[in-house]
């Protein structure tokens, strides 16, 4: 039977799930009747902690834009925005309620203290970096983007990384509901295997960055002090050969 759309058309269907998916199958279901209001809903509900599959969403979104049901930049400009929106909250609450989101049970299954102490050692060197992993990475984005308020990343940063992450991950995802939600699970399946290979090259990437600048900076510290740019304690004799500094 098919979904009926506001107005009592009934346009098209979204490729169901089997019962083993039940949740999905709702999911899809309210992307068919309610179109742009339930991909932005559902969205914004799961940048903030509530259990919906990010990926499905936009799959759907995508797959109801192939099939006429909603407008295709309108529709993409609708997923990326309830995206963003629900970062941008997450964010704000782990600045305005740090501790409180923290400690809170969804948060602390997930967020162990070693993991977390590995986030907080990467946001005090790559702040930019650990943010749009997590963005491109499903189940680091709430413990990261809440801890990301809460130890105080700029919000111009947060904004930022976020978005680039976004530019690059939501007409991909988007896009594959438009030519390939007909295969919804094998899709999303690629898609988490996407994104462990993403992240581990962002990972390497920001790696080496950071070995390359250590080095760098340890170069100039030895080119300065075979310059003699570092300053003689009072009463040092000039090295042999050499003056002393006036």
């Amino acid at each position: 039977m098919q979904p009926h759309f506001p107005g009592g058309a009934a346009r098209t269907s979204l490729p169901i799930p089997q019962r083993r998916s039940h949740a999905r199958g709702v999911i899809l279901r309210l992307l068919a009747k309610f179109s742009y209001v339930a991909v932005f809903g559902l969205l914004v509900a799961g940048g903030v902690g509530v259990p919906v599959p990010e990926e499905v969403v936009q799959l759907g979104a995508g797959f109801l834009a192939k099939q006429g049901a909603m407008a295709l930049w309108p529709a993409l400009a609708v997923t990326a925005g309830g995206i963003l929106l629900g970062d941008y909250i997450l964010f704000r609450l782990g600045r305005s309620h740090g501790a409180r989101v923290m400690a809170s049970r969804h948060l602390r299954r997930f967020f162990t203290p070693e993991r977390r102490a590995w986030v907080e050692r990467h946001f005090e060197n790559h702040d930019f970096l650990t943010v749009m992993v997590a963005r491109l990475v499903s189940p680091f984005r709430l413990p990261v983007f809440a801890s990301a308020g809460a130890m105080g990343v700029r919000t111009g940063t947060f904004l930022l990384a976020d978005g680039l992450a976004a530019l690059l991950s939501v007409p991909l995802v988007f896009g594959l509901g438009y030519l390939f939600a007909a295969h919804l699970a094998e899709v999303k399946r690629s898609l988490h295997e996407a994104e462990a290979v993403g992240a581990m090259l962002l990972v390497g990437l920001g790696g080496a960055w950071s070995a390359v600048r250590r080095k760098r900076g340890a170069r100039l510290v030895l080119i300065r002090r075979g310059a003699g740019d570092v300053t003689a304690p009072p009463g040092t004799p000039p090295p042999p050969g050499g003056r002393s500094r006036s």
